[in-house]
This record gives structure tokens, sequence and C-alpha cells, in this order.
């Protein structure tokens, strides 16, 4: 469900080309992905073989609240370079509690769906540092809770690659 990356990273420099998905709120609260461009983008990708960089795009997180129990949209894996973790906030994993789990879906989810908190057992979470690198299986139910300001972090995600499938690879690179 999760995996620290055994290596931290330099900030880079990056642009932003255009905006991709947004799941926001009230007060704009939400989550916002965007597409970028650096000059590092060997660097980042450098956690994965180089045969498999082309099933992975590169975004930018940002994120300005809480995140309420959820799967992705769409994607399957995510790698998160954190840049600024935005306070003490947890990245929480759950299960289902009950046997009839309600869900429901914002505006532009397609595959991703919400989940209730009291309908949810808790089976595992982490904390990001500031340049930690995080492999994140976002098909599984998770949120993001606590002491939440602004967060953002540089994402490698595939639709393509399953997560067990992902932390092999980086461990093939990490043994190099």
């Amino acid at each position: 469900m999760f995996y620290k990356v055994n290596s931290t990273f330099e900030k880079p420099i990056f642009a932003v080309i255009d905006n991709l998905k947004t799941f926001t709120g009230v007060d704009n609260k939400g989550v916002v992905y965007k597409r970028i461009w650096t000059p590092d983008a060997e660097k980042i990708y450098s956690v994965l073989p180089k045969r498999v960089w082309e099933d992975f795009h590169l975004t930018l997180l940002t994120a300005n609240c809480e995140c309420p129990p959820h799967t992705d949209t769409e994607i399957i894996t995510s790698i998160n370079f954190y840049i600024d973790t935005g306070g003490d906030a947890r990245t929480v994993f759950f299960e289902p509690a009950v046997d009839n789990l309600k869900t429901s879906q914002v505006e532009n989810q397609t595959d991703g769906h919400m989940y209730y908190r009291d309908q949810l057992k808790e089976i595992g979470s982490f904390q990001a540092k500031d340049y930690d690198i995080w492999v994140l299986d976002v098909k599984k139910i998770h949120a993001v809770e606590g002491n939440v300001s602004l967060r953002k972090a540089i994402t490698l995600g595939t639709f393509k690659h399953k997560f067990e499938d992902v932390i092999e690879m980086i461990k093939e690179v990490e043994n190099l």
C-alpha cells in the first residue's frame, strides 16, 4: 500500500505546462494536478528502470486541505517526491469495516470513489518529510489527515503498472 524509497532528492527547477485534473470543493479546497517540465526529469525518473519511463507521467500535485478517504481516478500507482509536506499530516490507508460500504464520487471522478471514515478501519499510515520519496497504491482507500496546510509533491504516476510491480522496479534500480 506504501513504500519509502531509500533515497531523497533535491528540489528540481520546474515549470507548469498545463492543468490536468482538479478535485476541489468549497473555497477551492482540494487537490490539483498540473503537467510540468523540468530539466531534471532524468534525475526524477532515475528511481525507475529506463525501459518503463514512458509508462509514467510527470506532474505537480498541490493540495491545500485534508483529503477524505478516497481512491484515485484512473491512476494505479503514484511515486510522490515531497517538496513541501505542509505540516504534520499523515497519509492513512484503510480497509472496509462494514459489509455495505457507501461511496460517492465528485464530479470528475471516473473510477475513483470517496468513502465515509466511520465505515473504515485504519490499516497503516506514514508521515512524509520534505524531500522524501514514497510510492503509493492509490487504488487502495487512503486519506491525508492531521495538521495540513499547502502540500506539494512532484509525482510520477502510471496507468499501467501495479504497486507491487513498481516496487520491484525501484528495488531493481536501488540494487544497481
